[in-house]
């Protein structure tokens, strides 16, 4: 056997550098990626802080604004109402005689159609009673009556009026219902 054949040792045979890192710079890598989500996260947590208080500004504004728009809304109601007000404080002074009466009947229900006309302009509508049949959800029986030729479970006396604004009842009407 000639020398030629015989083997190499292993520190003749040229190293290659190793696929993997060293631990030391898997490591460094691992928390530079770290350090990166940390960044990113804290961005978007100063992004999403900024959305919820802009949020928050724009509900607060909004309030407000509904607010004073239904304040504005009540005072505009009140001041028309207050000036029904006044013309009946006006009847009320006007002195007693049969031509005055004739004409202070006439001013009250003119004032009375002014003020009608106010609940209508503001949503709100008298509930039709006489005669319909009771309606637990709008009437309030105060007394029961037996008429005949009007139908069982009929209004058959408003004794005062009922109100509503759109399904919602403000006042029920006090009715007598007939009973047979």
């Amino acid at each position: 056997m000639s020398d030629d054949t015989a083997p190499t040792p292993e520190s003749d045979i040229p190293q290659q550098p190793s696929a993997e890192p060293s631990p030391e710079q898997r490591i460094a890598e691992l928390e530079a990626k770290l350090q990166q989500a940390e960044t990113a996260i804290a961005e978007e947590k100063d992004k999403l802080l900024r959305k919820v208080a802009e949020f928050d500004n724009i509900r607060r504004r909004i309030t407000g604004d509904a607010l004073r728009t239904a304040e504005s809304k009540k005072l505009d109601f009140i001041q028309q109402a207050l000036a029904i007000a006044d013309n009946l404080e006006m009847a009320l002074l006007t002195p007693a005689d049969k031509e005055t009466v004739d004409h202070l009947a006439t001013g009250v229900k003119m004032t009375l159609d002014k003020f009608y006309q106010l609940l209508r302009e503001h949503g709100i509508e008298r509930i039709a009673s006489l005669n319909q049949p009771f309606d637990t959800a709008r009437h309030e029986a105060v007394s029961m009556q037996k008429i005949e030729g009007k139908a069982d479970s009929t209004v058959v006396q408003v004794f005062r009026e009922g109100y509503v604004k759109g399904d919602q009842v403000l006042r029920h009407a006090q009715v007598a219902v007939n009973q047979l």
